[in-house]
């Protein structure tokens, strides 16, 4: 089903004018690639498209619910360092429609306000809001919205001393935020999604040179833990999410990402999905 997708991403990406990786993600030295679950701290003119599959449902459904999906989208910046995104995610089958069938989910969005980026610490942090938007998504789509003020960041350990020099490519992003959802029956969570990263470009540029040439000395492998806890109702507790280990390959017009998906426990799925996607920044 998704192969169909793929002449149309690859064309509405090539379509554009790169700006480049020095645009978006670069705090001194550092370049934080964006990943595909875990949202980095940056605002930009951007595009991105996910496909992928995604484990199976959890230990209450069915055991046909692994589900493939298309996940298009892209942001822009009309204010220096602030940033509105929606996302647009096609799921086959789709879990979150009543009854379930093929379809989209309620749009997500994303608006965000970089608050400071330090170059000497390689340090970033922003204050913004996601979730969903009610009834936008296909049948049986719930009607509800949910707004989760979030705070995302991201540092790299480059200011380590030089006898810990191979840890300077070592890096972090993650978001911590609270959902809350305008149907007062609907569980309340806390979002605290991490990425832990290693970027052999920054080894290479700034360490030591490998002397492994490409595309090797472009790539940033990427551990992400996309996490939930449900904080109210029934689930109260609840610890839901995965572990995505992966690569990010940084081109100078854009970026390609693969991604495992390990659900944390049966609540969050059973078995294993993968990820792949394409990233570009957009700009003249």
């Amino acid at each position: 089903m998704l192969k169909k997708y793929f002449p149309h991403i690859i064309a509405m990406l090539c379509s554009v004018h790169p700006l480049g990786a020095s645009a978006h993600g670069i705090a001194g030295d550092r370049y934080f690639p964006p990943t595909i679950s875990v949202d980095d701290p940056y605002a930009a003119d951007e595009v991105h498209a996910v496909v992928g599959k995604t484990p199976k449902a959890g230990a209450n459904n069915s055991s046909d619910n692994a589900s493939n999906f298309l996940l298009m989208g892209g942001g822009i910046e009309p204010f220096k360092g602030f940033g509105i995104a929606v996302d647009g995610l096609y799921r086959n089958p789709n879990a979150n429609l009543a009854p379930q069938t093929t379809g989209f989910d309620n749009l997500y969005y994303t608006v965000k306000k970089e608050l400071m980026i330090n170059d000497e610490h390689e340090f970033a942090i922003t204050i913004g809001m996601n979730g969903q938007i009610g009834g936008t998504g296909g049948p049986g789509a719930v009607n509800y919205t949910t707004y989760a003020p979030t705070l995302f960041y991201a540092k790299g350990f480059g200011d380590l001393p030089d006898s810990l020099s191979f840890l300077k490519p070592l890096a972090m992003t993650g978001v911590l935020g609270y959902q809350l959802p305008t149907d007062q029956a609907q569980p309340k969570t806390l979002n605290w999604g991490f990425t832990l990263q290693y970027s052999f470009m920054y080894l290479n540029d700034h360490v030591q040179k490998t002397g492994w040439g490409e595309p090797f000395n472009h790539l940033i492998p990427v551990v992400e833990f996309p996490l939930q806890t449900c904080m109210t109702g029934s689930c109260s507790g609840q610890i839901t999410g995965s572990v995505n280990p992966g690569v990010v390959w940084v081109g100078p017009e854009f970026n390609l990402s693969v991604e495992a998906v390990l659900p944390i426990n049966n609540q969050s799925g059973q078995g294993v999905g993968a990820l792949f996607q394409i990233h570009k920044f957009l700009g003249n």
